[in-house]
């Protein structure tokens, strides 16, 4: 009797796997909050990143509110702006120190006003339009939370033509 319940004790016991040897997975997507100056944002710009899987590279996506406002002195020209960075974004490095390459757009709000020089007329407008921009760039992130930053270079094109000469640099939180 006592050898037939071992049997059926270790036969049962078949069963179950040890939790102590099973990988643990992540927990969490890694996030980021930060302000980026120039950038896609054009001025300055906040923004919310986030990874799509749990792991400290991959593929992710950004969306920012930015804005900023212009004026001259000399001519009574002001503008204002109000903008809205998406882009999808990738990350290649699994350590502190990650490659970043993404690229996206960003719909773009203009209210303008200011003197015509020739007539002396006051003029006015606003309207909405889009750019597309790439980003090549160095993330410097925590494991787990703490400090980003962000060093890129920010091609941008529009109905208006290419601008290769843009940068974009970029303070913040990461956490899990």
């Amino acid at each position: 009797m006592k050898n037939t319940c071992l049997l059926a004790l270790a036969v049962g016991m078949l069963g179950y796997r040890s939790l102590a040897q099973e990988a643990v997975p992540p927990t969490g997507r890694n996030k980021a909050v930060y302000v980026e100056g120039l950038g896609s944002g054009v001025l300055l710009s906040a923004n919310y990143d986030f990874r799509f899987k749990p792991t400290q590279d991959g593929l992710g996506m950004r969306i920012g509110l930015g804005g900023g406002t212009f004026s001259d002195q000399n001519s009574n020209a002001r503008a204002g702006l109000v903008t809205l960075p998406v882009q999808v974004n990738y990350l290649v490095g699994k350590r502190r120190a990650a490659f970043e390459m993404g690229a996206g757009v960003t719909p773009i709000y203009v209210n303008a006003s200011g003197t015509n020089q020739a007539t002396g007329d006051f003029i006015s407008g606003n309207g909405f339009g889009a750019f597309g921009s790439l980003n090549l760039g160095l993330r410097l992130q925590p494991i787990r939370n703490g400090v980003v930053f962000r060093l890129n270079w920010v091609p941008t094109v529009s109905n208006t033509g290419f601008y290769p000469r843009w940068l974009g640099v970029s303070l913040g939180f990461a956490f899990k």
